[in-house]
């Protein structure tokens, strides 16, 4: 059996020529499979830091809460007309909601707000900016008596329909039960906490 040197010099140059690289196909199909791969971890990424800042913010407002309950109990006040009452009817002016910052260096005959609280919390995305947290208090006959309060915030999350009624409610609740006016809030705010 005699080899033919000419076949085995045709294998080894189309076996070489098939180890030279890739088509310019091949590069491409990478190239838009690695894109696609980037731009899916690019949207998990950001949809999970606007989760954090939205979590973030509903803790933000639980704690400002508790400083209003702890400033709603106090027992140290000099006055018993100032006993009783959430923080910030001094601030308020009309149907207008504050911006929660506006309770810093406010103080009354219960002490100062910074005594319940004493770091107020700012929103992750813009501390001063136009999503501020912002509070309103109870009205009894048109006059702010301070006996229940709201606190809000926007979310980015978009609410489902279920979050919708829940706020529409909310607002329902507020407005009929406590005067409260929560037509003046904001379109864009979405998440109300309060008592």
């Amino acid at each position: 059996m005699t080899k033919n040197p000419q076949f085995r010099n045709s294998v080894i140059l189309k076996f070489s020529n098939s180890l030279a690289g890739f088509t310019l196909i091949e590069a491409l199909a990478v190239i838009s499979i690695i894109g696609i791969l980037a731009s899916l971890s690019m949207y998990a990424f950001t949809s999970a830091t606007s989760r954090g800042r939205d979590a973030r913010r509903k803790s933000d407002l639980t704690a400002i809460s508790l400083g209003f309950q702890a400033r709603f109990e106090a027992k140290t006040c000099s006055s018993s007309a100032e006993m009783g009452r959430y923080p910030g009817y001094d601030v308020l002016d009309g149907d207008h909601w504050k911006p929660v910052s506006d309770l810093r260096g406010t103080s009354d005959g219960c002490g100062a707000f910074s005594e319940y609280l004493i770091t107020i919390p700012t929103n992750p995305n813009d501390s001063d900016g136009p999503f501020t947290y912002l509070f309103y208090l109870s009205t009894e006959r048109g006059v702010i008596d301070g006996k229940h309060y709201r606190l809000t915030a926007k979310l980015e999350k978009t609410l489902n329909e279920n979050e919708l009624m829940d706020l529409a409610r909310a607002k329902t609740i507020w407005h009929d039960s406590f005067e409260g006016n929560l037509t003046q809030l904001p379109a864009d705010y979405n998440y109300i906490i309060g008592n």
